[in-house]
């Protein structure tokens, strides 16, 4: 199958449509997100910094001034208390106070100095220990702050070069934000990030699929977050472009396992919620759905909290705090489930793959999803357009 270039997008819709290749959607929607981002975003976002920095600045201001004021008046009260003293008094009491307050300087400024020369004398190797962790936190913040301009650079380059019209120009940038991407990658908190730009790029830019595998495995991250759903859908595409369709249908079939799980676990709360406290009903039903949907609760800090006052044999309390944050607790459990489009590439594998059954009610999923009439509209028209689903 062929492929269309990463760069120059717009180019892309341009051609004739006899020269068009058929491309899904998972294979431009990242490089659209990422070339979304325009001038008037940055002006937007440069904005509302600098609007923030203003009021605190602002803040800043009034609180120096009262400062101000509150040390003019106790020097004030100051000078009125003392006016009775002598010139020798006062040049005397004026020696005292500088050579106390130096005193205190002194201490502030060596006082560490000090602990480091009395665990030198106690423990000379726990003081170098002491020493290489110093040095080592550190390195560990100039590695970060180093990683962070590496990645933000590589981002702004990849962004520019899917706006960019001359694709020779676009190549150039693609290539140098691989390198960069692979120097970000490096550290740990760029890691899952930068691989998945880096499995993204190889998959679109170099066409290099064992690449892309190898980069997408490494950016997975924490089953079921997010970025994890984002990263398992761009390997099931990977697989799909193999030929691979069970393996494709296998990995997305598992995330929708997930989905189905939460389905049942807000449908069992929302029970739980309408139920009474006679006969501690309330509370028995709520440690019942909490024992049954355990693996989902380290995904959930607001349940976590509720499971740990149940094992604590706080049960009214944790009910309670269930009750009352069940709103809360709801919005969360929504964000956890995965994005719509992992039933919409789901269909595509299972007719690929022989389960044509499963795809009807996945894309019934993803109608449903939509958030209006038109949108439904649209979808449909995406669903009809789409080879894999004619059949389904």
């Amino acid at each position: 199958m062929g492929q269309a270039p990463i760069g120059a997008l717009i180019e892309y819709w341009l051609r004739p449509t006899t020269d068009r290749v058929h491309i899904h959607r998972i294979e431009v929607e990242h490089a659209l997100y990422m070339a979304n981002v325009n001038q008037e975003q940055i002006k937007d976002a440069l904005s509302d910094i600098l609007r923030c920095q203003t009021a605190s600045v602002k803040n800043i201001s009034f609180s120096l001034d009262e400062l101000r004021d509150t040390i003019a008046g106790g020097f004030s009260e100051i000078a009125e208390g003392l006016s009775w003293v002598n010139d020798t008094l006062l040049r005397v009491d004026d020696t005292l106070h500088r050579g106390f307050y130096r005193l205190h300087i002194d201490a502030l400024g060596t006082h560490d100095r000090l602990d480091d020369i009395l665990s030198c004398l106690v423990d000379k190797e726990a003081f170098k220990r002491e020493l290489a962790a110093r040095r080592a936190a550190t390195e560990a913040r100039r590695a970060q702050y180093e990683a962070s301009g590496v990645y933000s650079d590589a981002m702004a380059l990849t962004k520019r070069a899917l706006n960019e019209s001359n694709l020779g120009k676009a190549r150039a940038m693609l290539n140098e934000a691989i390198a960069l991407f692979g120097q970000a990658s490096a550290h740990p908190e760029f890691a899952l990030e930068a691989n998945f730009q880096l499995g993204y790029l190889a998959e679109r830019h170099h066409r290099d699929i064992g690449s892309a595998y190898a980069h997408y495995e490494k950016a997975l991250g924490p089953s079921y977050s997010a970025h994890y759903v984002r990263t398992m859908r761009h390997l099931a595409h990977l697989d799909y472009l193999g030929e691979q369709h069970d393996k494709a249908l296998a990995r997305l079939h598992d995330l929708i396992a997930h989905d189905d799980s939460i389905t049942a676990f807000a449908r069992d709360l929302a029970i739980v919620k309408d139920l009474p406290w006679d006969d501690n009903a309330c509370i028995d039903g709520l440690e019942r759905a909490l024992e049954r949907h355990e693996p989902l609760l380290k995904l959930c800090n607001r349940m976590s909290d509720v499971r740990r006052q149940f094992h604590d044999r706080r049960r009214f309390s944790a009910t309670e705090h269930f009750l009352e944050s069940y709103p809360l607790i709801e919005a969360e459990i929504r964000l956890l489930r995965p994005d719509w489009r992992v039933y919409y590439d789901g269909a595509r594998y299972a007719v690929n793959a022989g389960r044509a059954e499963l795809a009807l009610p996945w894309i019934k999923h993803c109608y449903n999803a939509q958030p209006t009439l038109n949108a439904r509209r649209f979808f449909l028209i995406e669903a009809i357009a789409e080879e894999d689903l004619r059949d389904a």
